[in-house]
């Protein structure tokens, strides 16, 4: 009959279980929430200008941005009045800046109307989109269509954007795996294999069997960054083409992606997992010698009994048994597998920066390697605890006796245990790096999306570093203990493969979190100079900046423009704006507005004294009983 675990081991597996359950909540609901909208590339500048009537056609079209932009997928494009594109050849960069994109117009444009479009890769891989109006001759018919329409009717949809985040979710998760299982093996499982103090048979049982499941785990893995990686790829350009994702599958779209930055980094990264697959055999495969067939320079030393486990010589003697272990040609041999194997696997680590914020948002000197050491340390945690998990198990019961199972187990698993101490202080110390590169307002971190995701990660690594301190303090002694008295594993490790569970549920809801991250802007690329946005309020299209957007007095621009010509909108009567902290319960206040010209209004010392979001209601009324009303956030630092 099976022995039932004691009351402790019950109680503390129910507690990782709940632990986990609680906290993927907690993200759950932290990710459900509205993230405030933040910036990536920002348009500073248009030619022609915006609403602007010119005298003669322009050669092209051009937007200024306040980075650099990539421009593929028909990233400009210029629609006249009946909605026909009317641009011609692919966008360009005028004088190889980066900072502008532009597209030629097709000769002999008649007067009138026209929309000009942008849809950009900004340098952190993110789409950004808008557009304006502009008139040729003299203003004619209105666009049939307004900027937004025109964005939106080739847009992607929500499916898309889940497929996105899954994939990056795999694709850390398949990092992890590889990254993390050689790891294991090279800096748990072969010294503590040299060091075990077990027979011969039960040595080569348990290499094989080790070998062979962590072949299989290896493949898994590089068979999921495949797919992850085309995927990537795929969404990319769609997000990018503004098509779904299935449309996206195109010999164009995915020619044009590979030949942005992030296509770049990820296409090389799908050849990575080929070079990583084909090299799993070499640096997991090998036969150790049988005992009647071994060659007499390679003899395998005999089980010395009578020498005291742990002296010179002995059973546990690392230095005796390691090297004779792999003088002999173990299955682990591999000098030339080995090198080869760490540079793809490296080059994984650095994807994530070289592909995200890490390469885009300053200072990029220290953002770069503290994002990449983030990602190799999380990496060789996790895929350390599966290979516990999946991998060891299998070798521990290949050994012949219970004793043998114990030193089996318990020698990788103090190893681990030291190495996952190191990689947790790493994760924590980039992690708040980053935190503060990338937040620096305690404020951003309940009132963005980006700010909430990473709280939730620190709060879901806390939960996971509880786990592993216990397993460090209680488990690991106690499977120690038993190994020297030549014990089997029993309820301690009961307890261990619970408590591993529980880190590894944890960790794959990080993993999430971390997938999320991605796809939010940090707040402190919204951060530094003034404040902008342009939203549709009713017919017209408003554009406001806010200067300096801190603390203090603020001067406001606001604009009006017709939606459909991209003219100055002339029927507004009079503008009210209103100025509300909600957090602070302060205001309504209203602020005194200026008109300067049509569809133009300033308010020239607008008093935003505390820092936080605040909300701006605007009140342009258009006739004695008509108004068109809206509410702008505007973050004030």
């Amino acid at each position: 009959m099976r022995r039932r675990p004691p009351r402790r081991v019950r109680t503390f597996g129910r507690y990782a279980a709940v632990t986990a359950n609680a906290l993927a909540a907690l993200v759950a609901l932290a990710l459900l929430a509205p993230a405030a909208a933040s910036a990536h590339a920002r348009l500073e500048g248009t030619d022609p200008p915006q609403g602007a009537v010119v005298k003669a056609e322009p050669s092209a079209v051009i937007f200024g941005f306040d980075e650099p932009v990539e421009g593929n997928f028909g990233a400009v494009r210029v629609y006249d009045a009946t909605g026909e594109r009317v641009d011609e050849g692919d966008a360009f960069h005028p004088g190889g800046e980066g900072l502008k994109l532009g597209v030629h117009l097709k000769p002999g444009l008649p007067d009138g109307s026209y929309t000009a479009t942008y849809r950009v890769v900004s340098a952190d891989g993110h789409i950004v989109a808008g557009g304006y109006v502009f008139s040729i001759g003299k203003a004619g018919k209105a666009p049939t269509q307004t900027v937004g329409e025109l964005i939106g009717g080739s847009g992607n949809g929500k499916m898309t954007e889940v497929a996105y985040g899954l994939a990056r979710g795999l694709e850390y998760t398949a990092i992890a795996l590889a990254v993390g299982g050689v790891a294991f093996l090279f800096f748990c499982w072969l010294p503590a294999l040299g060091a075990a103090g077990v027979k011969d048979e039960s040595r080569r049982a348990a290499a094989a069997a080790f070998a062979r499941r962590l072949r299989v785990v290896l493949w898994i893995g590089a068979g999921i960054g495949l797919l992850a990686t085309a995927a990537q790829i795929v969404l990319e350009g769609a997000e990018a083409a503004g098509v779904s994702g299935f449309s996206a599958i195109t010999k164009t779209i995915i020619e044009e992606t590979l030949e942005t930055r992030f296509g770049t980094v990820w296409g090389l990264a799908f050849l990575v997992w080929i070079a990583i697959a084909f090299l799993i055999p070499f640096v997991t495969r090998g036969r150790v010698p049988d005992p009647a067939t071994a060659p007499e320079s390679h003899p395998i030393p005999a089980a010395a009994p009578e020498t005291a486990p742990g002296s010179p010589g002995g059973p546990m003697d690392p230095r005796t048994n390691l090297h004779a272990f792999r003088e002999r040609g173990g299955p682990w041999a591999r000098p030339l597998a080995t090198p080869l194997m760490a540079i793809p696997l490296v080059y994984l680590c650095l994807c994530p920066a070289l592909s995200g914020h890490g390469s885009s948002e300053s200072p990029v000197a220290l953002n770069f390697p503290v994002n990449a050491i983030h990602v190799a340390a999380m990496a060789i945690w996790l895929g350390g605890l599966a290979a516990l998990l999946l991998v060891l198990p299998a070798a521990t019961r290949s050994a012949t006796t219970p004793a043998e199972r114990g030193r089996l187990l318990a020698g990788p698993l103090g190893r681990f245990s030291a190495l996952a101490l190191v990689m947790v202080a790493l994760i924590m110390a980039t992690g708040l790096i980053q935190a503060y590169f990338y937040v620096r307002h305690l404020g951003d971190l309940l009132s963005t999306g980006y700010g909430r995701a990473v709280l939730a990660k620190f709060l879901l690594l806390l939960a996971v570093i509880g786990i592993a301190a216990y397993n460090r303090r209680a488990v690991i002694p106690r499977l120690r203990r038993v190994a020297e008295l030549g014990g089997s594993p029993g309820l301690p490790g009961v307890l261990l493969r619970r408590a591993l569970r529980g880190e590894v549920a944890l960790l794959a809801v990080v993993i999430g979190v971390t997938a999320a991250l991605a796809s939010y802007a940090p707040p402190v690329s919204a951060q530094p100079g003034p404040f902008s946005t342009t939203t549709e309020v009713g017919p017209t299209t408003l554009e406001m900046d806010v200067d300096p957007a801190r603390a203090g007095a603020n001067q406001i621009h606001i604009y009006f423009f017709d939606a459909k010509t991209g003219a100055p909108y002339k029927p507004g009567k009079e503008l009210t704006v209103t100025a509300t902290l909600p957090d602070k319960e302060i205001g309504p206040l209203p602020l005194t507005v200026q008109s300067a010209g049509p569809g133009h209004y300033i308010v020239q010392s607008a008093l935003l004294n505390a820092p936080g979001d605040w909300e701006l209601g605007l009140a342009l009324r258009v006739s004695e009983f008509d108004q068109f009303e809206t509410k702008v956030e505007v973050p004030v630092r």
